[in-house]
């Protein structure tokens, strides 16, 4: 057995001879990977040669003469660099599965020609299934067959979970061995379009067998897919059965799982005396009231308030450039120098003011639809300067606007007004800084860079904490994705965090549609006060304030324990 890492030291290891497992919760049902825990694997070294034939007896019917070797060699890079992809992902909170055609076009058969590539692809799924048992041998491990009648004789749900790129694959072998019939749910990550470590996989699991992942014991072999995924779906216990790739993972994990198997025969213990130590269930005498569980736990400690803020209207009050168009067209104009374009500034100039018409036009277009998935998409900057903007200019012009789209938009939000900070707002942030509550942003912008940059004027850059902003999240306010975004990044529950804009339609009822706690509307902003007056009266905002150091006392109410 090769050396386990350092970190597997702190799981708790046993095996049939060892010491009595821990103590575990019991569970309702069991989870259980595919590979590595209900079947070891051993690999068939003629795999890419064997796969290589058909696809060049498939290649007939293509028009294509394929050379095997070639095949062959193709799909052996196709299949390291597919495993160093899954490496990486694992990574990544909630990795998503790549399609059958993205594994076969783009990584098994890259080397080929196009038209080649493309055909095959859409025979993916078939390519894939044939694949996986040429590639290797499957052998029950050791203890499956009595754990999983052990299971049925105690009543425990079973389920499949298992990361592959051929789940149609994975249920013709559990045929084969006469298991299939033991699992109520299978879930195979090509099929859901998410891969482990997403919890989602084991919630989905538990969904379909009618538990919480709290009542699941769930059964991996790798630490950086199986643990990290059980930990982040918040199972009842984590186990690993060590297979050849459990003690050498892609790199550090910091989750450890309860239990460390040699087998997945050594498993029955430990879960045979977990369910013979559960309690019976309660028995509820008339009149009388069986305390639920989480009504029993100790509550937890007061939450502390965070603390969300628009930036225009809210942080900075602007008064526009009367010069923006000339100098932004400047930039234009400088740019179709360079590539051989006669223009003139005032052309240029024009340009950019009557794209920014059509921006606010297309906006307004936007509010009117009934198609809340796409209502409040913000403008990509290459079609606000290729397509806005460009509309009347040479296209080669255009097309460089759509490439520098992105510097254009910072060069406009810079020109577009002059900025200060509104009085209160610097002493509310360094309160806040001071105090411990966390302060993000919520703001439609067309350059969230160039709102950091004026932060870092005011001097407070460094005190902002999760900052959305329409252009870099791709909707606007109200849409609730924006506000999902910066909700994201705080250790806070939503009914916790005090929102501040100045509108009542963008901030008041984008942030209540958002579930945001408490909702608060600034006067002296962009809506007249009769608009947030309002919404106040409508329940789209909690408060209405004059002034952003107002939220010091709504804040520093939240912090003072009641008494």
């Amino acid at each position: 057995m090769s050396t386990a890492p350092s970190f597997l030291a702190e799981s708790r290891s046993v095996t049939a001879q060892s010491a009595p497992a821990p103590a575990l919760p019991a569970p309702r049902a069991l989870l259980l990977d595919f590979g590595g825990v209900v079947f070891s694997t051993t690999a068939r070294m003629t795999w890419a040669r064997d796969l290589a034939t058909q696809l060049a007896a498939r290649g007939h019917a293509l028009g294509a003469e394929l050379d095997v070797a070639q095949v062959e060699a193709s799909l052996r890079a196709g299949r390291t660099a597919l495993s160093l992809w899954k490496n990486a992902s694992s990574r990544r909170q909630e990795p998503r599965e790549l399609d059958p055609r993205e594994i076969v076009g783009e990584f098994l058969l890259a080397d080929l020609p196009a038209p080649v590539r493309a055909a095959l692809a859409l025979d993916a799924s078939a390519i894939l299934a044939a694949m996986a048992p040429l590639v290797a041998d499957h052998h029950v491990r050791p203890g499956i067959p009595a754990l999983l009648d052990l299971a049925r004789e105690r009543g425990l749900r079973l389920g499949i979970v298992s990361n592959a790129h051929s789940g149609r694959a994975h249920r013709r072998i559990l045929e084969q061995h006469g298991l299939a019939d033991h699992f109520g749910v299978q879930i195979y990550s090509d099929e859901v379009g998410i891969r482990k470590p997403h919890p989602g996989m084991i919630r989905l699991a538990a969904d379909a067998l009618g538990v919480r992942p709290e009542e699941a014991w769930y059964v991996g072999d790798t630490f950086d897919r199986d643990v990290a995924a059980g930990r982040r779906a918040h199972a009842g216990a984590v186990v690993i059965t060590r297979d050849r790739r459990t003690d050498n993972p892609p790199f550090h994990v910091s989750d450890t799982p309860d239990l460390v198997l040699e087998t997945p025969e050594d498993l029955i213990y430990p879960l045979r005396e977990a369910l013979d130590a559960a309690p019976a269930p309660a028995v509820q005498m008339a009149g009388t009231t069986v305390p639920d569980a989480a009504t029993t736990r100790p509550r937890p400690a007061p939450a502390r308030p965070a603390l969300l803020l628009d930036h225009g209207g809210v942080i900075t009050e602007s008064s526009p450039n009367p010069e923006r168009d000339r100098e932004v067209g400047g930039m234009i104009l400088a740019l179709a120098e360079r590539i051989g374009i006669q223009l003139t500034l005032e052309d240029a100039a024009q340009a950019v003011a009557d794209g920014w018409d059509r921006h606010r036009a297309r906006k307004r277009e936007r509010d009117a639809l009934a198609d809340p998935g796409h209502r409040h998409d913000e403008v990509d900057p290459a079609v606000l300067w290729g397509d806005l903007v460009g509309a009347d200019l040479p296209e080669p012009l255009r097309a460089v606007l759509r490439l520098e789209a992105p510097q254009l938009s910072l060069a406009l939000h810079r020109a577009k007004s002059l900025p200060a900070p509104r009085p209160g707002v610097i002493d509310l942030i360094r309160w806040c800084a001071e105090n411990d509550v966390v302060v993000g942003i919520v703001s439609n912008t067309i350059s969230g860079r160039g709102v950091r940059e004026i932060l870092d004027r005011y001097g407070v850059g460094h005190l902002i904490g999760p900052a959305a902003y329409s252009d870099e999240v791709g909707v606007r306010k109200p849409g609730r994705a924006v506000f999902d975004a910066a909700l994201a990044g705080l250790a806070a529950d939503r009914a916790d965090v005090v929102y501040v804009g100045d509108k009542a339609l963008n901030d008041g009822r984008g942030g209540k549609d958002a579930g945001i706690g408490t909702v608060c509307l600034l006067r002296g902003g962009k809506d007249p006060d009769a608009a947030l007056e309002s919404a106040l009266a409508a329940g789209h905002a909690d408060l209405v304030l004059d002034s952003p150091a107002d939220l010091i006392d709504v804040l520093a109410a939240r912090l003072t324990p009641a008494t």
